[in-house]
């Protein structure tokens, strides 16, 4: 990427989201055994969703995910105004329940009301959050479901016991040897970006989050190594 590229925020949005969209395309991720799992959670819940989808990006895994589902509000926030103008064509055909935020996670969850959702949905977005944050993620997703409601998480997961650096040097190693189809720019990008900005945690350890913050069922969902969708329920 040249200079100019660099400094401009849509230049590099676009560089990056072509790079996520080989990802997509190469399923590096497992986007499509984990949006397949999670569909069938959301397919039982028998009512037009009201949900907010934290970090949403472009949103195309979410067209993916809600494609069978009627939805009556969506609520949808990302810290990039280029992502969001992606989101809303992808968002099409919810246009009338729909609501785009450029907002961070925990700002958007502070706007919703006690008890008003039926599903909180983030896919790969907060380990890029301290723990902290991540507990008071839980708790404000938890604090905004109504009764049955779920938190839906497709995120990376360290194994249990597994320092971050270890994780690091692991993933990084599979990213080096696995996505063959990102080239050496991209692929120095993204290792510069997950070093610098992943701190996924265990699943152990986000069921201790979620368990604090009230949650009182957790389910996983799939997993295909470090790539994993669990979902969190309210019963009270």
């Amino acid at each position: 990427m040249n200079q100019a590229a660099e400094s401009d925020p849509i230049a590099l949005f676009r560089a990056n989201w072509e790079t996520y969209q080989k990802l997509l395309e190469h399923n590096y991720m497992f986007h499509q055994e984990l949006v397949s799992a999670s569909q069938q959670l959301i397919q039982s819940i028998e009512r037009p969703l009201s949900l907010v989808d934290l970090g949403c990006g472009d949103a195309s895994v979410s067209r993916t995910l809600f494609k069978n589902n009627q939805i009556s509000r969506y609520i949808a926030c990302d810290l990039s105004k280029s992502a969001l103008q992606f989101a809303q064509s992808n968002l099409s055909a919810w246009s009338s329940a729909l609501e785009l935020n450029c907002l961070d996670m925990l700002e958007q969850l502070e706007q919703i009301p006690d008890r008003s959702l039926d599903l909180v949905f983030s896919s790969y977005a907060i380990h890029h959050l301290s723990d902290q944050s991540k507990l008071t993620l839980f708790e404000e997703c938890f604090r905004v479901l109504n009764h049955s409601g779920w938190f839906m998480l497709i995120d990376v997961m360290r194994n249990d016991g597994q320092s971050r650096e270890d994780y690091l040097n692991d993933y990084l190693t599979m990213v080096e040897h696995d996505w063959t189809a990102i080239n050496s720019t991209e692929c120095a990008r993204i290792t510069q970006h997950v070093r610098d900005n992943d701190f996924p945690l265990s699943p152990s350890e986000y069921q201790i989050f979620a368990s604090q913050a009230g949650f009182h069922k957790t389910h996983l969902l799939d997993a295909h190594g470090f790539h994993q969708a669990r979902a969190y329920q309210r019963l009270s």
